[in-house]
């Protein structure tokens, strides 16, 4: 009789942990934090293939084509994926136009940030390479701390680390160690 009571105890006991063991923290009525902060990261609008305009002071600043824009009304900002943007001037035509894998608007602030094999090519034919960089819509002003390679219609290359430039950047400057490599004119016969 004696061993018929511990068996017993022994399987309620065992029936008793297995269950608890099994339960988690909806369960027993608590929220699930992990829910809750997925939810609060995903966006608020998502949109495939589209193309979207910037303002600044109701004049169209930027044209961005993207291949997914997911929308954050919270932390006002909408992120892009595989851009094509199209900078304007003041009478709307386009002076650059950069690609990059993503990037950041940050509407209430007129910034962009774009990220990964970002290329800007401008109406000169010059070329800037980076792996990031921002552009201020309000200032109309590029820079990155990133490595940089610009090279210009003549095929003088320049490369260094940081950069600052104009929105139609055939004006910049490089920040650290500067180098370039120039290509030798032809000897016209002298």
């Amino acid at each position: 009789m004696m061993k018929k009571k511990q068996i017993l105890k022994l399987a309620l006991s065992g029936l008793l942990i297995y269950s608890l063991a099994g339960c988690n923290s909806n369960d027993l009525g608590r929220d699930n934090e992990q829910e809750i902060t997925d939810s609060s990261d995903r966006p608020d609008t998502e949109v495939r293939e589209a193309t979207i305009y910037l303002y600044n002071q109701g004049q169209v600043t930027a044209e961005v084509d993207a291949d997914l824009i997911h929308k954050f009304e919270v932390n006002d900002s909408t992120m892009g994926y595989n851009l094509n943007i199209d900078l304007l001037d003041s009478s709307g035509n386009v002076t650059s136009t950069i690609v990059g894998d993503s990037g950041v608007i940050w509407e209430n602030i007129g910034e962009f940030q774009i990220f990964g094999h970002v290329v800007v090519d401008s109406d000169d034919d010059s070329q800037l390479e980076t792996d990031y960089l921002t552009w201020n819509s309000d200032t109309k002003k590029m820079h990155t701390d990133a490595f940089v390679r610009v090279t210009d219609a003549d095929g003088v290359v320049l490369t260094g680390w940081g950069m600052e430039a104009e929105q139609n950047p055939t004006r910049y400057r490089i920040l650290q160690q500067v180098s370039g490599t120039f290509k030798e004119k032809p000897d016209s016969g002298r």
